[in-house]
C-alpha cells in the first residue's frame, strides 16, 4: 500500500509560490490575484513596519505598487516569490518615505525651472533610456544578473545562489556587462563618469 507523501509547510509553499508564478509568467491575471491573496497582508506589515507612522492609504497605495511591479516583472525568473516581494516592498517604502521628505515646491514655482536644470533632467531621461536599450543587448543571464543587482539590490552572492552560478562568475558577467554598457553609451555619446 502506498502512503502519499506528506509536505512541509516550506515544500507546500514552494509548490503554490511555483503555481502562481507560473501562471503570472502565462499572464493570467488570476494568478496575480491569487499572489494578492496570499501575500497581501504580508507585503502590507512589511511596509507598515517601513513606513512606521503612516495612513492606511499610503499602505495601500504601496501594496499595490508591489503587486503591479510583479505583473510588470512577469517574464523576470523569480526564485523566492515571498522574498521578491519584501525587497520590491522595502524598496518602495525607502522611495517613498525620500518623496516624502523632500520639501514641497507650490506650483507656480515649478513652473519656472532654468534651461541649465531642465537641460540636465533631459539629458539623465535620455541617459537612461539608453541606459535600457543597451541592457537589452546583453544576454539574458548577464541581464537578469543586472536587474537583480541594480533594480532589486540584492547581493551577488544572493544572485549566484539563486541563478545556479558560482560567486566569481555572477563578478566575471557583471565586469563584462559593465564594459559592453559602457560602450554601448560611449557610442551614443555618454561618457563613464568614476
Amino acid at each position: 500500500m502506498h502512503t502519499p507523501k506528506k509536505f512541509t509547510r516550506r515544500e507546500e509553499a514552494t509548490t503554490q509560490e511555483k503555481t502562481i508564478l507560473q501562471k503570472i509568467h502565462l499572464g493570467h491575471r488570476d494568478g496575480l490575484d491569487d499572489a494578492i491573496r496570499k501575500y497581501g497582508s504580508y507585503v502590507s506589515a512589511v511596509i507598515r513596519n517601513q513606513l512606521g507612522d503612516c495612513s492606511r492609504e499610503d499602505v495601500d497605495e504601496l501594496c499595490m505598487d508591489v503587486f503591479l511591479a510583479l505583473w510588470k516583472n512577469r517574464n523576470t525568473p523569480i526564485q523566492d516569490l515571498r522574498a521578491w516581494l519584501v525587497q520590491v516592498a522595502r524598496n518602495k517604502a525607502v522611495s517613498f518615505l525620500r518623496k516624502k521628505k523632500l520639501p514641497t515646491v507650490p506650483e507656480e514655482e515649478a513652473l519656472l525651472v532654468e534651461d541649465s536644470e531642465a537641460e540636465k533632467l533631459l539629458d539623465v531621461r535620455e541617459r537612461d533610456r539608453l541606459l535600457r536599450e543597451a541592457l537589452l543587448t546583453l544576454g539574458k543571464e548577464d541581464r537578469h544578473i543586472f536587474i537583480r543587482y541594480y533594480y532589486y539590490n540584492q547581493p551577488t552572492a544572493r544572485i549566484a545562489e539563486e541563478m545556479g552560478m558560482t560567486l566569481s562568475a555572477v563578478k566575471n558577467r557583471m565586469s563584462r556587462g559593465r564594459k559592453v554598457l559602457r560602450e554601448k553609451l560611449t557610442e551614443r555619446g555618454y561618457e563613464h563618469e568614476d
